[in-house]
């Protein structure tokens, strides 16, 4: 009687021991997940803040390229029509990325040497500020993005946890409905495994500390 009664209570504070650790881990775990949740919101805002401010400068230097043809027609124009005058005012209102270019351009000879580049757009000195602006806003979104997908991934790998320890905690409770002792033995050693694999699972991921500033 006294050994049934040393293996009930074994089992009984066994499960109770089991049942808190499994609830306590959850609430961890879950925390966890919520906090990553927020890393991947914060990291997928700043990728499309940053699409969004690589658009802009698309197009706005996609306008400065279009001015800068526009001018070089007129500057091509009044070459064609041999006024030296005009040829000076449209040269005098480049702007300083394409008259970089240009004066590379027209150091080539285009004039006379057919072998000379077609035009100054095709000159390595032909650099757009706002285009390469783009270029790294659009890499920095990519890598916000990347970031925001790990997170995701993360917080994915704690919500599975939770669900372990869910199921942990359904064993652990479900086996106080039963009087056999053998029966409740199994259940609780079945809810501390499947904490154990939690355990594991959840050992392996970054931890995310709460920021108050």
């Amino acid at each position: 009687m006294s050994e049934r009664f040393d293996r009930a209570w074994f089992v009984e504070v066994s499960a109770a021991l089991v049942i808190s650790l499994a609830a306590a881990m959850t609430s961890w775990v879950g925390f966890q997940a919520a906090l990553w949740d927020g890393e991947q919101a914060s990291h997928y805002a700043q990728a499309g803040a940053a699409r969004a401010e690589a658009t802009a400068a698309v197009s706005a230097g996609g306008q400065l390229q279009t001015a800068d043809l526009l001018m070089f027609q007129g500057w091509l124009n009044a070459a064609a029509q041999d006024e030296p005058a005009l040829q000076a005012f449209y040269r005098q209102r480049f702007r300083p990325e394409f008259a970089t270019a240009f004066e590379a351009w027209t150091r080539t000879e285009p004039l006379t040497d057919p072998a000379a580049p077609a035009s100054p757009f095709v000159m390595p000195e032909y650099r757009s500020a706002r285009l390469d602006q783009a270029q790294r806003l659009q890499k920095h979104a990519d890598e916000q993005f990347a970031q925001g997908q790990r997170a995701n991934d993360i917080g994915d790998r704690f919500v599975r946890a939770t669900v372990l320890l869910a199921v942990a905690l359904f064993f652990g409770g479900i086996g106080q409905t039963f009087k056999s002792i053998t029966i409740k033995g199994v259940l609780v050693a079945l809810a501390f495994l499947v904490c154990l694999a939690s355990g594991l699972l959840v050992a392996k991921l970054p931890i995310l500390e709460l920021k108050f500033f």
